[in-house]
């Protein structure tokens, strides 16, 4: 008898791989579906996002993004679901897999807690059938802060960090236990197609435990917007949101991102490898903030504004957290910094009474 198997082995072996593929679908389901779950009700009352978002086949994200073809960003990429634009956030590589697992399943979590706020980026849903959980946005023609912040007016400069201290503070006030951000970097924020400034990337959020005001866990976040205090006792507080802060306000103030070492150290021409914040502690005493760290694009704004915010960024940026203010401080300083009202300079700002 003579069988040709060359037709029915290679029909055989795929409907094997298929069964293999949807088995593997499905218990990536169950296992992050678990994760999810439990993250809900640590989080969200009855375990109910505030804002409902939807969960996506693997096969349904596949083919909106054709394969994930076409990348906008980090780990990020456009897609097209039902005739409406999405962006689909999903990891690659096998890395720190159980780690970056978690920290996916807190971003689905926070994100969808805080969609309705006009400055973070919207969540949709997202699809558990993949072994590291895909994220799916909204979807807007966007630009990263870093790529265009020196072609930003003062006034849109002063309105962006108005709109993120908004968020930061209500991740600090508004959940039953205070959560703190650990990753605020100009990596994270966007600008629409509408100019609006959106923070997306929730992954590296914490929460306090109950009662307390401090939380011990392994580093992570970005070298340069780092709390010294985090860095050296692995001790995370809110304050080490405030540092962060203070960063991104002398970011904007300096119109150039923060570049750093291995060692968080900012390159300056003048004074070598130094921090940022002590970088502008120097200029401050030299009175070269003209010349070497105010963005020259701003310097003929408002410059009782433009002390004013510097002074804040300092405050924020102290090394030890006590001295920073709480962040619902700086909230309501920026206001009035915006409306031109001056608090009292650090006592290093004094030389900036006679810049003019």
């Amino acid at each position: 008898m003579n069988i040709n198997l060359g037709k029915k082995l290679p029909s055989f072996l795929q409907k094997n791989e298929k069964k293999k593929e949807e088995k593997e679908k499905y218990q990536n389901y169950l296992t992050n579906g678990s994760s999810l779950l439990e993250e809900q009700l640590s989080f969200c009352k009855n375990g109910h996002h505030k804002v409902p978002i939807r969960s996506f086949t693997a096969e349904e994200i596949i083919n909106s993004t054709n394969g994930f073809q076409e990348n906008v960003g980090p780990y990020l990429y456009k897609g097209n679901f039902n005739k409406k634009k999405v962006l689909v956030k999903k990891y690659d590589g096998k890395k720190n897999m159980k780690r970056q697992h978690d920290h996916v399943i807190r971003d689905i979590v926070i994100s969808s807690e805080m969609s309705y706020h006009k400055n973070v980026l919207k969540i949709i849903g997202y699809c558990l059938e993949f072994e590291r959980v895909a994220l799916i946005y909204e979807y807007s023609q966007f630009d990263y802060l870093f790529n265009c912040i020196q072609f930003l007016t003062w006034e849109k400069r002063m309105k962006i960090a108005i709109d993120i201290a908004s968020v930061i503070l209500y991740l600090h006030i508004e959940f039953p236990r205070p959560i703190i951000h650990r990753n605020l970097t100009s990596h994270n924020v966007i600008l629409d197609q509408n100019g609006v400034v959106k923070l997306y990337n929730f992954e590296c959020c914490i929460p306090l435990p109950i009662g307390k005001v401090q939380v011990q866990d392994d580093l992570i976040g970005t070298i340069g917007y780092l709390d010294p205090e985090y860095v050296w006792s692995s001790k995370v507080t809110l304050k080490s949101d405030v540092f962060s802060f203070g960063l991104f306000l002398l970011m904007l103030l300096s119109g150039r991102e923060i570049k750093v070492n291995h060692e968080g150290k900012y390159y300056s021409e003048d004074y070598g490898l130094i921090s940022l914040e002590n970088y502008a502690k120097i200029c401050v005493k030299n009175n070269k903030l003209k010349d070497n760290f105010i963005d020259s694009k701003i310097l003929k704004d408002e410059q009782k504004k433009l002390k004013g915010f510097l002074n804040l960024a300092l405050r924020c940026a102290q090394k030890i957290g006590e001295n920073r203010p709480n962040m619902i401080d700086v909230a309501k300083e920026l206001q009035r910094i915006k409306k031109g009202e001056m608090q009292e300079l650090l006592p290093t700002m004094e030389c900036l009474i006679d810049w003019n």
